[in-house]
């Protein structure tokens, strides 16, 4: 289990910097749409379109890492005023049940990329982009997220089961 975490973690830690360049070249190719409609007079055709295909993808490929950096909003207020046992089982609870959500998320991801590929889908723009390619960000995005959520779970119980093991 310890080297499948590894890899998870080492997996996020990338798609959090590619998540970083998307960003970058998102702003980057917004930058050169302002300089085209607004100096040249001259705006370009792709750019918000392409913008908005590489927001969703930093946006959802980062998540798994950003559950992993503990970066997530979480109500702790409650939590926090349970003991220490009690706030260990919460989390195994609450990752499960994020794991599940993840998991539907993605076999319904999964199945409208099907559909997308099968009808042949594209954008209704300029660039007919095939559909697949911009919902593929929910596909990985939300398996990812899946992994991370039931590594967090599993590394929850085994920390709870050394604990047990140190008091005997």
């Amino acid at each position: 289990m310890d080297r499948i975490g590894k890899i998870i973690r080492r997996g996020n830690i990338l798609l959090g910097y590619c998540s970083g360049f998307l960003i970058l070249t998102m702003g980057l190719s917004l930058f050169y749409e302002v300089i085209c409609r607004y100096v040249l007079r001259s705006p370009s055709l792709w750019t918000h379109e392409t913008a908005v295909y590489l927001y969703t993808w930093a946006m959802l490929a980062a998540g798994a890492y950003t559950l992993q950096a503990e970066k997530h909003v979480r109500i702790e207020l409650f939590v926090d005023c349970l003991s220490p046992k009690v706030q260990a089982l919460v989390r195994v609870i609450t990752s499960v049940g994020g794991a599940l959500f993840c998991l539907l998320v993605t076999v319904q991801a999964f199945d409208m990329i099907k559909l997308s590929i099968r009808y042949s889908k594209v954008s209704p723009t300029l660039l007919k982009v095939p559909l697949w390619i911009p919902q593929g960000a929910l596909l990985v995005g939300f398996l990812l997220l899946t992994l991370q959520f039931l590594l967090i779970a599993m590394m929850q119980l085994r920390d709870r089961g050394k604990e047990r093991i140190e008091r005997c």
